[in-house]
């Protein structure tokens, strides 16, 4: 008895993909490349989530984008006050003492 699972090809999922956003059945679709329905409800499933994900993926990238260009724009545009940290730290030491009040 052979229980191993059958493989079928990214074409043939893409191709079953758009007849079902076509506007077909999944029953006439079942019936024409002789698939389960479940399994074609199955595929259908992951196809939306991998659609939300290129979509949130692009989001991501043209946010990155944006956020590369607004550091590129600060770093010309608006170099930093101070140079080094260590100036900084050197002068709040250098600061005088106040005295305390009796």
């Amino acid at each position: 008895m052979d229980l191993s699972r059958a493989v079928y090809t990214r074409d043939l999922k893409i191709a079953v993909m758009r007849a079902l956003d076509a506007g077909s059945s999944t029953s006439e679709i079942a019936r024409k490349y002789q698939l389960s329905p479940k399994l074609l409800e199955r595929w259908r499933g992951e196809w939306r989530a991998k659609g939300e994900l290129e979509r949130k993926i692009g989001q991501l990238t043209m946010e990155n984008d944006f956020l590369k260009k607004a550091l590129q724009h600060f770093r010309v545009h608006h170099p930093p006050a101070v140079v080094s940290g260590g100036d900084a730290c050197l002068k709040k030491l250098n600061k005088p003492q106040r005295k305390a009040k009796r």
